[in-house]
């Protein structure tokens, strides 16, 4: 299977596991106004975990995700960053996770990280 025919799930684990421990599936975590607060994967580096959305959609990301995602790390006091990955990113979006500490990363980009790395696509 080439790397374009893996889901962002698959590919987001595949990056992240070279450096960090992927936690897939978290159970949902409290925050401190009460809300549960549903990641779909964490990466835990050292003592830290980044929560990350993971939106496998046809289309841009929306802002609305964005602020989700931002809203989420901010009640969430494990939680020390927030990463979203999908599949279009406009100029506007990245901006706006800019803005709040987000990182955006797109199919394309995790693509090309695993092809610097010679990683197999066979994996």
């Amino acid at each position: 299977m080439t790397f374009q025919e893996k889901n962002l799930e698959e590919l987001t684990k595949l990056v992240f596991s070279q450096k960090y421990e992927v936690i897939e599936n978290p159970s949902k975590l409290r925050g401190k106004s009460g809300k549960y607060w549903s990641f779909d994967a964490l990466v835990k580096n050292g003592e830290a975990l980044f929560g990350i959305f993971i939106r496998d959609w046809k289309r841009e990301i929306s802002i609305t995700q964005l602020r989700q995602l931002h809203k989420a790390c901010i009640d969430t006091p494990e939680i020390h960053g927030g990463i979203m990955v999908c599949n279009i990113i406009t100029d506007f979006s990245r901006d706006y996770s800019d803005q709040f500490g987000i990182k955006i990363l797109s199919r394309g980009y995790l693509i090309s990280k695993l092809r610097s790395k010679n990683f197999s696509s066979s994996y």
